[in-house]
């Protein structure tokens, strides 16, 4: 399989690392490992552990480089809603919110086929709109059956197939 991200996840890691707004000594203390180690790891001289990926994008408030993981995997996941039933305007204007996705994401696509050719700068653009809606989808699709769920609670939660 063929990498879909150009830039090195070392190279991402310590881009991310340095643009966030907590120090890298302060991060390397808070997920456990000592600084040198954690400096290897944004030089690249070491393997990142992946099960401190989840704890270092909480702490970033960043999720590039999950984004990253998943282009490379070729899935796109997204955050899980809490469970909490909301009021029906908040409702309306998450529809609202994925009906503007969606149109900027078409907008976006039919820029980029519209002379019959992708480049690599449309692909790069238009991608991460089309993955923003997937995910948005997927989002909302969950925080439903969590809805349905909540008004109806003696009732099961009807199950689709994928198709």
């Amino acid at each position: 399989m063929e990498s879909v991200n150009t830039e090195p996840f070392h190279g991402l890691l310590n881009r991310v690392v340095q643009a966030g707004k907590r120090p890298a000594p302060k991060l390397a203390d808070d997920l456990g490992p000592d600084y040198r180690t954690f400096m290897y790891w944004l030089e690249g001289k070491r393997k990142f552990p992946a099960e401190l990926l989840p704890a270092l994008c909480i702490a970033l408030e960043n999720y590039e480089l999950l984004d990253w993981l998943e282009r490379e995997v070729g899935r796109v996941a997204y955050r899980i809603p809490d469970g909490t039933h909301t009021q029906n305007l908040e409702d309306v204007r998450a529809v609202q919110g994925l009906i503007k996705e969606v149109g900027g994401a078409l907008e976006e696509l039919s820029r980029t086929l519209e002379d019959g050719i992708v480049e690599k700068h449309e692909l790069d653009k238009t991608l991460p709109e089309l993955d923003d809606v997937i995910r948005e989808c997927a989002r909302l699709k969950h925080w439903l059956e969590r809805r349905h769920e909540a008004d109806f609670p003696k009732h099961p939660r009807p199950v689709y197939s994928h198709s």
